[in-house]
């Protein structure tokens, strides 16, 4: 889309500029500066323009914020459904990952554009509370309505599958926040391979769900699976599987 601001050029004319373009720049400014790293002035040109054509066509720093957040909302939603939409669960959560750890080290260490900005401002900021929050909720209903598809078979309550739901959630943003640490998208995966095994153990161990203790109980064993290979002299580094 087209946006024509005041700004006038060399020929009195109004300058043009493509917003979808200038939001891209300026989600790409707020992803690595963070909200209150980025000065609106610093936006502003990071989308090759002045801060009165920025804040004539989206508004205070906020504002910017929200819409860059919508814009990668959208993407992120339509590129995990599509992932998701796989008949066999494991490989529809794999894919799932699989994607996000894709998104989140395109163009470097960066996470989830939410995930890894919006947690520091929360607390004094109530946009970024909010946005934080439906973000939450949109990853975990997004899981929801894959798992829904297995209900039958997991034989699977209204609570059983929230709470799922939330472990893939939480999963997620784990990747979101280790890509960030930079962690090579090996580890990542390795790392949502075996998150994704444990929940299927957690699902078929018994025929139905029991995700509140089983979940939790197949990770405790796991854990003290990998402590007895590791040995009580063996460093950190060893130990950790991933």
């Amino acid at each position: 889309m087209q946006v024509r601001t005041k700004q006038a050029s060399r020929r009195g004319r109004p300058r043009e500029f493509d917003a979808g373009e200038a939001l891209g720049s300026m989600q790409r400014k707020l992803w690595t500066a963070g909200l209150s790293g980025a000065s609106l002035e610093s936006i502003a040109r990071s989308a090759g323009l002045n801060r009165p054509s920025i804040a004539a066509a989206f508004g205070d720093k906020n504002a910017i914020y929200v819409q860059a957040a919508a814009q990668y909302a959208a993407m992120m939603d339509e590129r995990l459904s599509e992932a998701l939409d796989n008949e066999d669960l494991e490989a529809a959560l794999l894919k799932a990952f699989d994607t996000a750890i894709d998104i989140y080290t395109a163009d470097g260490p960066d996470g989830c554009f939410v995930i890894c900005t919006a947690p520091a401002e929360a607390p004094t900021n109530p946009v970024c509370r909010n946005i934080l929050d439906q973000s939450l909720n949109a990853i975990d209903a997004l899981f929801r309505r894959r798992l829904e598809r297995e209900r039958k078979r997991m034989q699977a309550s209204s609570s059983d599958l929230a709470v799922l739901a939330a472990q893939l959630g939480a999963t997620l943003h784990t990747l979101a926040l280790r890509s960030r640490a930079g962690w090579t998208r090996e580890r990542l995966r390795r790392l949502a391979s075996g998150a994704v095994d444990q929940l299927l153990a957690s699902v078929g161990r018994f025929g139905r769900v029991r995700c509140g203790i089983e979940f939790a109980a197949v990770t405790t064993r796991t854990a003290r699976s990998t402590s007895r290979r590791s040995g009580p002299g063996a460093t950190s580094s060893r130990e950790n599987p991933l």
